[in-house]
């Protein structure tokens, strides 16, 4: 899943509590849960996993990170989501998980059991269908998402 679903997931979250420990617990878990559903990105991290240089890969996440820091000025900017405390709690805890597997990724060896987490659910729901989402569909499922999200 793109940051910038779990990063709104996450704000929404900080928006609904009033303690960042909750906001930020929240937002951890809500990471898991989203991942769990099929959203594009199996066959670049395939690729990434087998070349580190993949440039599918390397663009998909300039364009995660982009995307993420553009529609959260923009949900900040136009009050659709308070910036407070709770909130950026509640976007840290949303986003944390890919970030510890980032670093393991590149170090390969900080946060290794959270990696092994990560895929577990990550990849739980592909595998029991035997099936990998298209990219361009579970971008459109995720603009889906963060649309219901903020409607």
């Amino acid at each position: 899943m793109l940051l910038s679903v779990h990063a709104t997931v996450g704000a929404v979250i900080g928006e609904q509590v009033h303690t960042p420990l909750i906001a930020f617990l929240l937002g951890f878990i809500s990471h898991f849960i989203l991942d769990i559903i099929p959203h594009g990105d199996e066959a670049l991290i395939k690729a990434y996993r087998n070349n580190f240089k993949n440039r599918g890969m390397l663009y998909l996440i300039i364009f995660d990170i982009t995307s993420t820091v553009l529609l959260l000025f923009l949900l900040f900017y136009s009050a659709k989501i308070n910036f407070n405390n709770v909130v950026i709690w509640g976007i840290i805890g949303g986003i944390l998980p890919d970030i510890l597997v980032a670093i393991n990724e590149i170090t390969h060896k900080l946060f290794k059991r959270m990696h092994k987490i990560h895929y577990l659910t990550h990849d739980s729901l592909n595998k029991k269908l035997n099936w990998a989402m298209p990219l361009k569909f579970g971008l459109i499922v995720q603009l889906i998402i963060i649309y219901l999200l903020l409607k």
